[in-house]
Parts: structure tokens; sequence; C-alpha cells
């Protein structure tokens, strides 16, 4: 008897990203990896929305976003509970002081700083992350 081919769902990453290139470089990396890259217009507040939708399974995220900041966003992800548990990596260009990775580490969010990263730590950190299964907003892992 034939095998029935298997649909496989490809995990989303979320690109909260204001430099049109890096978003550009960051979806590439994320797709050649097998996942979704969705770019998140940093216009819109709705970070929220938009993770729900798409079913982020791990979300990039800068912190300096123009008018917004990347930290606003963040807390909103985190206040909700169907976004709260969704991985989130930190890539950002701002030289934070180790008090504040701290206190993001210890809310489960890594912080790479862009300039000193290389990509493969940035696909690596990826990587782990989406091998972390997560609870959707039913309780079930996804």
């Amino acid at each position: 008897m034939p095998k029935k081919d298997q649909v496989v769902e490809r995990k989303t990453v979320l690109i909260v990203e204001d430099s049109l290139d890096f978003s550009n470089l960051l979806k590439f990396l994320v797709e050649d990896d097998g996942c979704e890259g969705v770019q998140f217009p940093v216009h819109s507040d709705d970070i929220v929305g938009w993770a729900k939708e798409h079913r982020a399974a791990v979300i990039l995220m800068d912190l300096a976003l123009g008018r917004k900041g990347g930290g606003e966003f963040i807390d909103k992800l985190k206040a909700d509970p169907e976004t709260a548990q969704v991985p989130i990596i930190i890539i950002s260009g701002r030289d934070l002081p180790y008090k504040d990775i701290m206190e993001f580490q210890s809310r489960g969010i890594r912080y790479l700083r862009k300039g000193r990263v290389e990509i493969d730590e940035i696909r690596d950190t990826v990587r782990e992350a989406i091998a972390k299964p997560i609870p959707d907003f039913t309780g079930k892992r996804r």
C-alpha cells in the first residue's frame, strides 16, 4: 500500500524589525531553515493579534523600532495568555546593560547583539527555540 503524503506544518517566525534589509535577511534565514518568515508591519500596534493570527512559534524582535520600542511590544505579548509563552529573541543594535540582559533572560527572552552575532548563532538560537514546544491557548502543546 503506498504511503500517503504527510502534510508538515511549517513553524512561523514573526520578524519585528524596522530595517527592511535586515528583516529580509532574517526572513531568508528562517525560510532557508524550513520555517515561514512573517514580517510584522512595525507601523501597526497589534503585535498580539499578528502573533495569534500567524501562530508564531518564535518572535525575532528589534528593540529600536522608530516611534515604538520593542520593549512595549514584548510587554504586550507577555501580558496575553495566548502569546505569553511564545519564545522571543531580541536582535538589537542596542548595547544593553548587564542588568537589562539578565532581566530579559529571567523572562525567558534571549538577547543577541547586532554586529556582534554571527548568522549561525541566530540560526541556532531560532532552531533551539522552535525545538521547545509551547502550549497554545487551549493548553495543548504545539
